[in-house]
């Protein structure tokens, strides 16, 4: 065994045991750990600092200001009550018309609507707040409620300005842009498997309940909501005009993300709050922060383990020892498992091995971007259904359930919608094995 592989066993088994004790904050080990492992392999402090800064430069450019804006702007977005009043408008037209099969399908449309917001935190807590009241009214479990939604959000997480976006693509060092536009027919592979949800959870509730109209009556959240001084109700029909220019400026005509959004930052900033602005970003910054540190920390052990020869002989190892019709196919073996594999193991740590996937899919052939674009996706319905995760946590508040019993239910479903997504991705030929 070489240096270079043994130092690289190293770096991952501190990794590993630092997110599974918890006793050392993981982002202080991913920003340490992998300079000192540089240095005792031979490499000068000037070496290691120079392709480490060059690793920051390019995550700064294809994420890093792209984040900062995005989440300014929808948080804009979200204190002007633009989101909250289109959930409400839909909720309120369709009146008597409601039950448990148009709540399924309102919690994946607004699921999918949140998401754009880029994070699933904001997402969560503009789809249910106003929803889980509607679960309660017609009795409808809202563990399933958690799953649709976030079998929804997970769809939509190609968006090259969402954040498990900008993990996915630092951690295997590519670019955001290309990987979303790569992500997208996987995004499009979810509308089976979250139809057959529909029909799975309407059928447990019909079975359990014996209707799918209301069983109760119950107060809804715009009754009780209470007035927030930043509320632009006057300015919606603006707001919305400038949201979905942004987002024709995005998805039609391809502009760059970060330049989107510093202009449509700043514009909605001038008409909303010319005076007070500085409240609202205030807001963004210590999430924004956390987010940064953590990009930065992935970057430095991305550098580190590519620029020294980690991910190489770690690949040429694997190469050697394993079958290669196991090889061949690894990344599609994990991403199979990846919700059962994330259920115990943080994400962090199933990030930290897109080098090597990339590596060993280089060896057959197969593009970087063509082997992480599935895990985009894929990946997120596996960081919600664990108690590793904090963003767990903030959907079972909301929804008012059990963080331990949610995951055990979640697990199995996702494991399977997870399946079903790669399935259909085989059939309509997006996955070419």
């Amino acid at each position: 065994m070489n240096t270079v592989l043994l130092m690289a066993i190293v770096l991952i088994l501190i990794v590993v045991a630092t997110v599974i004790t918890k006793k050392v904050p993981f982002n202080f080990v991913l920003l340490i750990v992998p300079i000192v492992c540089a240095l005792l392999l031979g490499y000068s402090v000037e070496e290691t600092s120079t392709f480490v800064v060059e690793q920051l430069s390019s995550m700064m450019q294809s994420a890093g200001f792209m984040l900062l804006f995005a989440f300014l702007y929808f948080q804009m977005l979200t204190e002007a009550g633009v989101f909250d009043t289109i959930v409400t408008a839909v909720t309120t037209k369709l009146g008597n018309k409601m039950n448990v099969i148009v709540i399924m399908v309102l919690t994946t449309v607004i699921g999918g609507f949140s998401i754009l917001t880029g994070n699933f935190t904001p997402a969560y807590l503009i789809t249910f707040p106003i929803l889980v009241p509607l679960y309660k009214k017609f009795d409808f479990d809202r563990e399933a409620a958690f799953i649709i939604a976030q079998t929804a959000m997970s769809a939509l997480c190609f968006i090259p300005w969402g954040i498990g976006m900008a993990y996915t693509a630092s951690s295997a060092g590519l670019d955001a842009n290309e990987l979303a536009a790569a992500s997208m027919p996987w995004g499009l592979c979810f509308i089976p498997a979250i139809i057959l949800q529909w029909v799975y959870f309407g059928w447990k509730h019909k079975k359990r309940v014996g209707t799918f109209q209301a069983v109760a009556e119950v107060e809804t959240a715009t009754e009780k909501k209470e007035e927030n001084p930043n509320l632009r109700p006057k300015l919606f029909w603006v707001n919305l005009l400038i949201f979905v220019i942004a987002l024709a400026a995005l998805g039609v005509f391809g502009v760059d993300p970060y330049f989107v959004f510093i202009v449509a930052t700043v514009v909605t900033a001038m008409i909303n709050y010319p005076k007070n602005f500085g409240e609202i970003f205030a807001k963004v910054g210590p999430m924004y922060l956390n987010i940064l540190v953590m990009l930065i920390a992935i970057n430095v052990y991305q550098a580190v383990f590519n620029n020294t020869g980690m991910v190489g002989a770690i690949s040429d190892a694997l190469m050697q020892f394993c079958p290669e019709f196991l090889l061949r196919y690894i990344h599609i073996i994990l991403l199979l498992l990846c919700v059962v594999i994330i259920y115990v193991i943080p994400f962090q740590i199933f990030n930290a091995l897109y080098p090597i996937f990339i590596s060993i899919g280089a060896g057959f052939g197969i593009p970087a971007v063509a082997v992480i674009a599935p895990f985009v996706c894929n990946l997120s319905l596996a960081t919600s259904s664990t108690p590793t995760n904090s963003s767990t946590y903030t959907g079972c508040a909301l929804t008012e359930t059990d963080v331990q019993h949610y995951c055990k239910k979640a697990v199995p479903i996702q494991t399977v919608t997870n399946a079903i997504v790669v399935l259909t991705a085989v059939i309509f030929g997006v996955l070419q094995l």
